[in-house]
């Protein structure tokens, strides 16, 4: 495992050290893992959201209005 060093100001540490000391996290390297797996799971869905727009605007997108409609979009893939 890899250590890093960060800087924090002083109330974003404190919020954090609370988290920890109150059970919500065993430390704040926990803490900390766990917060950057939330922002890259966040960031995947952002990411693909925004392929959805971009196709939508482009034209590559199609609308399934039906159960059909769906069932022969899934046929295809």
């Amino acid at each position: 495992m890899t250590t890093i060093n960060i800087s924090l100001p002083e109330k974003l540490k404190n919020q954090a050290e609370i988290l920890v000391e109150s059970g919500f996290y065993a430390s704040f390297s926990d803490l900390i893992r766990d917060s950057l797996r939330q922002i890259i799971a966040r960031s995947k869905y952002d990411l693909w959201f925004e392929e959805a727009r971009e196709d939508l605007k482009e034209g590559r997108a199609v609308t399934l209005k039906s159960k059909g409609t769906i069932d022969d979009f899934l046929r295809t893939i």
